[in-house]
């Protein structure tokens, strides 16, 4: 092979490497030429091509990064390394896309959230607001009716019509509890207050809160009690009158003139501790249709869009009572016909013995006894409230325990009279003119007088949402209590503070 032919071969074996083609068939120097030039030619557009992929690149990582390579007709190595180039900038742009549509979802959470606790903040405000309102007047109410049902004088008919009023009373309190803090009794964040009660008076007292409508309608309405259920059972008899009350309510509104109503009271069995009671609550009513049967527990559902045209209500009794049988570890079952009557089932427990209950004549003991103290006086009671009617209500209350009491009508009134003179309790209002009583609290918690600074101090308030307990701990408050409040629950509380301090 003469050197021209092995040049030619040669240069047509790079070009099959590199360009998998020659253009040349021959062996002369001719051909030699001609295919040493397309090979110049390929090779200096392959070196401005990767000048071109190695300036792109470059401004790619200064920032421009969503620029493609751009592909040849040569479909060669370097076509290959930008179609690569281009798949991967592809995935950035997803990448990048997907991170800002990120950013604007965190950035709409973030905004949703800020939002979510304004509202919750304005809700807990209105709430507060709602809550004082409406508990302030019914503390009178209630605590009115229940000085004068101590008084002995009383008639069998006035006590009668005040037993009324107290019943009616304590239903609408704790309805507003539940309305005006849904979500704490949806987590089932109520408290029970068990303490022994008379089942029939109970039942008596519901019978003839519903006597006129169910007269006046004509309905057969009868309770029928078991002899072997006990006379006294320990309990939340608020609860329990709740339950039976919804439930009768609900009977004789959809029970039809002349119809047929019965509350009957069973003796189920007795085991560890607990009696458990059947309470069926029977009546002729319109019925609940069967696919309506599931839903009637739940909140604001009503078995049609003019139930409540009809009859009235708000489609949240049966939900609260639901959720307070469960708290109660109880049951409640419904069976229905349509057109033919309806039957609640409810099972509930109560406890054979009660340790932290209050016998039920302990309190009258106490009122007529007063308590030594160690200087040898009286137990003296700052009373912080704006309401005249609450300050006499409270002032009787605490009378009756032979308690002195002084009165001032706002925050710093109180901490005047705290410097001014010794007190061995605070009963503090929370929402007050002028200065409220967190603000009291926190200047009296800060007084150089070590004695003053450690008083006892119980916040009484109509402010009843779930942060109050928090802040009333956190600004240096000893206990809590709601109005409208219970005058047993009351002693019991000011005795343990003050007997904590070591005054008694």
């Amino acid at each position: 092979m003469t050197k021209l032919e092995e040049i030619l071969v040669l240069v047509r074996s790079i070009n099959a490497d590199e360009f998998q083609e020659q253009y040349t068939n021959g062996n002369s120097l001719e051909d030699v030429h001609k295919e040493l030039l397309s090979l110049a030619e390929k090779i200096e557009s392959k070196k401005k091509r990767t000048d071109a992929i190695i300036g792109h690149i470059s401004n790619s990582c200064a920032g421009d990064f969503f620029n493609y390579l751009p592909i040849s007709d040569a479909q060669d190595e370097l076509d290959v390394f930008c179609m690569g180039f281009n798949t991967y900038i592809e995935e950035l742009k997803a990448v990048m896309v997907s991170k800002k549509l990120l950013e604007t979802s965190n950035k709409k959470l973030v905004e949703e959230k800020e939002r979510s606790e304004q509202l919750a903040m304005a809700r807990d405000e209105f709430l507060s607001s709602m809550s004082h309102e409406i508990r302030t007047p019914l503390n009178g109410i209630l605590g009115f009716t229940d000085l004068l049902l101590k008084n002995l004088s009383l008639d069998a008919e006035s006590k009668k019509q005040l037993d009324y009023i107290k019943i009616s009373g304590d239903i609408l309190l704790v309805i507003i509890n539940d309305i005006l803090d849904l979500a704490k009794i949806e987590s089932g964040q109520i408290a029970l207050y068990e303490k022994p009660f008379d089942l029939s008076n109970l039942t008596q007292l519901i019978y003839d809160t519903f006597s006129s409508k169910t007269q006046a309608k004509e309905i057969d309405f009868k309770i029928l009690i078991d002899k072997k259920v006990p006379a006294i059972l320990n309990g939340d008899s608020i609860r329990v009158s709740q339950i039976l009350f919804n439930l009768i309510s609900n009977s004789v509104k959809f029970t039809p003139k002349k119809g047929k109503i019965r509350l009957k009271i069973k003796f189920d069995k007795e085991e560890a501790g607990f009696y458990h009671i059947k309470v069926t609550v029977k009546d002729s009513g319109i019925g609940i249709p069967q696919d309506k049967i599931d839903t009637i527990f739940d909140p604001f559902t009503q078995v049609s869009n003019d139930t409540a045209r009809k009859y009235g209500g708000t489609g949240l009794g049966l939900t609260i009572i639901k959720k307070i049988i469960n708290i109660m570890n109880g049951e409640i079952h419904v069976k229905s016909k349509l057109g033919i009557g309806t039957k609640f089932t409810v099972n509930l427990l109560f406890a054979k013995e009660n340790s932290k209950s209050v016998p039920l004549k302990s309190i009258s003991n106490k009122e007529k006894s007063a308590i030594s103290i160690n200087r040898g006086g009286k137990i003296k009671v700052l009373l912080v409230e704006d309401n005249r009617i609450n300050q006499i209500l409270a002032q009787k209350v605490l009378s009756k325990f032979n308690f002195d009491c002084v009165t001032v009508d706002n925050g710093s009134l109180a901490v005047e009279a705290v410097i001014r003179e010794d007190f061995d309790i605070i009963l503090m209002d929370i929402m007050m003119p002028i200065m409220n009583g967190y603000e009291a609290t926190a200047i009296i918690r800060n007084l150089e007088d070590k004695t003053k600074k450690n008083i006892p101090i119980v916040a009484l308030t109509a402010v009843v949402t779930g942060s109050i307990i928090e802040a009333c701990s956190s600004e240096g408050i000893d206990r809590y209590l709601s109005k409208p409040f219970e005058s047993e629950e009351l002693y019991n509380v000011i005795i343990e503070l003050v007997h904590k301090e070591g005054i008694i």
